[in-house]
Order: C-alpha cells, then structure tokens, then sequence
C-alpha cells in the first residue's frame, strides 16, 4: 500500500481513495491510544464515571468488549511493536482482530517463543500486506490445533439450570390456574402432571449430583 501510494499522482482519485482506506485501517490505533490514555489514567472518573465500562459504553456508544479489545490491541502494539506506531508509519498495520489474536496467544495456545516470534513477523512483514484474521487463525492451528477454541460447555450444569427453571414456572402456572374459574379438571390437572414430571426429573438429577460428589 505504501509502495504504491508514492507511484501514484497526488490529488489523483486513486489516491485519494488508497489513502482514505490507510487511515480507515488506522483508525482503531488511534481509537485505542485514546481509550488506552482514558483508562489507565482514570480519566473517565472525573467526566462522572464510575467506571470505564460506564464511560464507553454511555458516552462513546461502545460496547465494553469492542472497547477492551481496542485497548489490548493497541497495549500490545505499543509494548511489543513499537515501531508500528512510529510517526509516520512505514508499514502498514494489520486489523484490530489480528493484533487482539496476537494479543492473546500466550494465554490461548500452547507455542514456544520461537514460533509466536515467528508468526508475529509474518503478520506484520508480508510482502503482500499484513495477514488477514483467517491466516493468523491457520498459523496458530498448524501450531496447536485447539488455539483459540471456546472451552466445552458444561451440559448437565445448563440442562439442570433449565429444568429447574421450568419446574418453578410450573408451579406457578399451577397456583395460578387454581385460581381460575371455568378452567377444565382436565387442564388443572394436566398442569399438576407436568409440575410433578419436572418436580421428578430435578430431584433425580440433583440426587446423581450428590452420589457423584460424595
């Protein structure tokens, strides 16, 4: 991008447009140094804040995860590629997703130093431009194929939470329905059915709970 920008006539629309699409990817380096200054100063306190979540979110209209990502990416530019932030930049920057993936790998994939070294250099010095979040997503799993994976849901915990969920709306609708002129034995009484089935299916399930545990 930079290569080409020099070959180009100034004030010509190809330019315009190749550099508005620099400063369009730059943009969340900037966004992020701000924040970054705002949150570990504390800044946001004396605007009326409480917190910098509160601040971001009521006065930016920023979602506190897109704000934390900002600043972990720009934290990690600045810490550990400083040369991407020097004035002017003389190589392009990759995306926030790409540098928040780079961010995180010590925490999210089991790699030596040598190959995160590795990888981050070719993330930031390819010849056709930074790495898209895919490719740095392929070098990472080549590495260890369980980066950057959510860890397993814990099924019986949630199916439990829902059962137990359901079983205290069941018994409200039947104190509720007891209430009710008019309404058929048949309906009460399919309404006690389902309270007791539900009533069944969360003892049983809280009693393996309790084998299990003990």
């Amino acid at each position: 991008m930079e290569e080409l920008l020099t070959k180009l006539p100034p004030g010509s629309e190809r330019h315009s447009c190749l550099s508005a699409a620099k400063e369009f990817k730059a943009s969340w380096v900037l966004l992020g140094e701000r924040l970054t200054k705002v949150r570990e100063s504390g800044q946001f306190a004396s605007w009326g804040y409480k917190t910098f979540e509160t601040y971001v979110r009521s006065e930016l209209r920023l979602k506190p995860d897109t704000a934390l990502k900002l600043t972990r990416s720009f934290a990690f530019l600045r810490d550990h590629e400083p040369n991407a932030l020097q004035a002017p930049i003389t190589r392009e920057i990759p995306s926030m997703d790409v540098v928040d993936l780079l961010s995180q790998a010590r925490d999210k994939v089991k790699i030596d130093d040598t190959q995160l070294a590795k990888i981050r250099r070719e993330a930031f010095d390819t010849e056709d431009g930074p790495m898209s979040k895919s490719e740095v997503m392929k070098r990472f799993r080549e590495v260890d194929p369980e980066a950057f994976k959510p860890a397993p849901k814990t099924t019986g915990v949630v199916a439990d939470g829902n059962v137990r969920k359901a079983l205290l709306l069941a018994e409200r609708l039947e104190t509720l329905l007891a209430g009710i002129q008019g309404l058929s034995e048949g309906a009460q009484a399919g309404a006690n059915t389902v309270t007791s089935e539900l009533r069944i299916i969360f003892m049983a399930s809280h009693g393996q709970a309790v084998t299990a545990a003990a």
